[in-house]
């Protein structure tokens, strides 16, 4: 992926099933031009976007992408905020992930941004 599409990564921590990143994402990133004028937003299909490239970086994820499952979006991602996403291999090779937004150590206090289940065969 063009690397003018990536957040900054601040932290990376290492759980039993996956990992957790601390983004910053940047106001520049191309995502949020026009996506709302005067009121920009991370779209949901870059959310999976980015959900789907790290956990690839991450090798938590094989396969061809077959659709998603279980998708949630609760609260908007704003420029230049900091969220962390978590990344879940499952059993069945299949990918949870979700954002939460601010950089506290303590992600499951947090409020949750989005959430959802990426399938792949």
């Amino acid at each position: 992926m063009d690397i003018s599409l990536l957040p900054t990564q601040l932290a990376r921590q290492v759980t039993s099933d996956g990992v957790q990143l601390l983004l910053r994402l940047d106001a520049g990133l191309p995502w949020f031009s026009g996506h709302f004028p005067g009121a920009p937003l991370l779209p949901g299909v870059a959310q999976l976007h980015l959900a789907i490239h790290f956990a690839r970086e991450e090798k938590l994820l094989d396969g061809q992408f077959q659709g998603m499952d279980q998708l949630k979006f609760q609260r908007p991602l704003r420029p230049d905020e900091q969220c962390w996403l978590r990344l879940q291999r499952q059993e069945d090779g299949q990918l949870r992930f979700e954002y939460r937004v601010g950089c506290a150590e303590a992600q499951a206090e947090l409020p949750l941004a989005s959430s959802g289940r990426v399938k792949v065969s």
